[in-house]
């Protein structure tokens, strides 16, 4: 019958749901709060957008000599 389905069901459910909700609570007992919508501070945001204007590029990181002189 139909109802023989439920166990299958709920193990797949469980598979597919479990990967969403997981990072909540772990981030609630490991940080004491639930996780940001962003991976990123505001300090490292300005200093990305730093390096995506220099470089043009966000993971290139250039040192100094990428910046110019304001002369």
């Amino acid at each position: 019958m139909w109802y023989e389905i439920i166990p299958t069901l709920s193990v797949f459910a469980t598979f597919i749901f479990l990967p969403c909700y997981t990072p909540y609570f772990v981030g609630r007992l490991i940080r004491g709060k639930p996780p940001r919508r962003t991976a990123m501070e505001p300090e490292d945001r300005k200093l990305t957008m730093r390096d995506q204007r220099l470089t043009g590029h966000i993971y290139k990181v250039q040192g100094l000599d990428s910046i110019p002189d304001l002369k």
